[in-house]
């Protein structure tokens, strides 16, 4: 069906390319906008565990923490439409790199279409596409999130200025009838002179809208030989994004009892300055993981396990009681005995005290 319940033809509806990890340039172009409502880079990147100093250098982010970043924009500049606009509009072909330039070289319109939709996770794109032809018009629907109105707002603007500026970069000029839909009601802002293209409001969907004669019009770049290349470097590309990164994949060996970086970078078969640079590249390092591991081995050790401290502190790995008590504290601003819900018996066993544990979660 087409989104106007009208049955179509050829849609291709992409899945959840947040799951997959990209590069910072998403982000740095939020954090460009919001420079320009004045919100600090600190501000911007609050609850994702990057640095500004981490948005260089080929770090590589996954959609979780881009979308912190574009709630941080919507929340600190408290602009209620047109700061996704101002976004998308600075993520040019040439910021997507090898997939971008893969765009360039398909045969057709048709083409890249359906080559960027297949190969949509190596975007920036937080929101699902797809493509329906339904009678003499080509719908390009950027699929709503389920998120607050303002986020939404955000991300709809985002996507269909992005998918604008393709269009135009790879035909070298504005689609010949194109139009863009949105569910959004009118704002004051004047769409139609940033998209470069008539709006519409309140539609039933989101979307790009051409003839589907467009969808046939050669591209003045097509080159079959650099095209075949391209797909061959996005689908490593993919694979390599689509599987665990390195944090899980330390986070599983250190759930195994590995706990020297040496042993771990050896299991990975990398160096252990390699692999500290992989964990900074994705916000975390080696530390804070065997400590994150830790403080959920003891957890489960004293309230499901029963165990002692001093018992839980032996499993964990640590000298004595005190040095893990120590820990526990630092971790979580209290003590074991306090977190568990547990208190000694004679024989060194423990039972839940109800009375005093019910209250506690």
């Amino acid at each position: 069906m087409s989104p106007d319940g009208h049955r179509g033809r050829g849609v291709a509806l992409s899945g959840q390319p947040f799951a997959f990890r990209r590069g910072t340039a998403g982000m740095r172009a939020m954090i460009e906008v919001g420079a320009e409502h004045g919100v600090d880079v600190r501000k911007m990147l609050r609850g994702t565990g990057i640095s500004p100093e981490m948005l260089h250098g080929g770090a590589v982010v996954n959609g979780t923490q881009e979308l912190a970043v574009a709630a941080n924009l919507v929340t600190e500049s408290g602009a209620e439409s047109g700061v996704g606009l101002a976004v998308g509009e600075r993520l040019s072909l040439r910021a997507y790199g090898v997939w971008g330039f893969a765009l360039l070289t398909c045969p057709t319109v048709r083409s890249a279409v359906e080559f960027g939709l297949h190969y949509l996770p190596l975007t920036y794109a937080v929101t699902a596409l797809g493509l329906c032809v339904c009678e003499d018009e080509a719908h390009l629907v950027v699929e709503e999130p389920d998120s607050p109105p303002a986020l939404r707002t955000f991300l709809v603007e985002r996507e269909i200025a992005v998918t604008a500026g393709i269009l135009r970069a790879i035909l070298d000029g504005s689609p010949p009838s194109m139009r863009v839909e949105l569910r959004l009601p009118r704002p004051s802002l004047d769409y139609e002179t940033v998209l470069d293209a008539p709006v519409r409001f309140d539609a039933p969907h989101n979307a790009i809208v051409t003839n589907t004669a467009v969808l046939d019009l050669p591209l003045p770049q097509a080159d079959p030989l650099t095209k075949t290349a391209c797909e061959r470097a996005c689908h490593t590309l993919l694979l390599e994004r689509s599987s665990p990164g390195i944090t899980q994949r330390v986070r599983t060996i250190i759930d195994e009892g590995v706990t020297d970086a040496s042993l771990v970078a050896a299991r990975l078969h990398l160096s252990d300055r390699t692999l500290r640079r992989h964990l900074a590249a994705e916000g975390s390092s080696f530390r804070s993981l065997v400590e994150e591991t830790r403080r959920a081995k003891a957890v489960e050790l004293m309230n499901l396990h029963h165990l002692s401290v001093e018992q839980a502190a032996l499993r964990l790995g640590y000298a004595d009681a005190a040095t893990f008590i120590r820990a526990f504290r630092r971790w979580t601003g209290t003590t074991p005995g306090a977190a568990s819900g547990f208190r000694r018996q004679g024989n060194g066993t423990r039972r839940v005290d109800r009375r005093s544990s019910r209250h506690q979660d």
